[in-house]
């Protein structure tokens, strides 16, 4: 295996992982939208 194959593999390792990280901050993002919406639950709740 020459140099331009091990670049090559890396360069497809790199984007496999950014596509996976953009998919985890995507779910990290819902999370945290979720959370935010049940906190703003409990907080009207306990203000009635």
């Amino acid at each position: 295996m020459d140099k331009a194959d091990v670049i090559g593999l890396l360069q497809q390792e790199n984007e496999r992982l950014k596509r996976e990280n953009e998919r985890l901050m995507a779910v990290v993002r819902q999370i945290m939208h979720t959370v935010n919406r049940l906190l703003e639950c409990y907080v009207v709740q306990e203000r009635s």
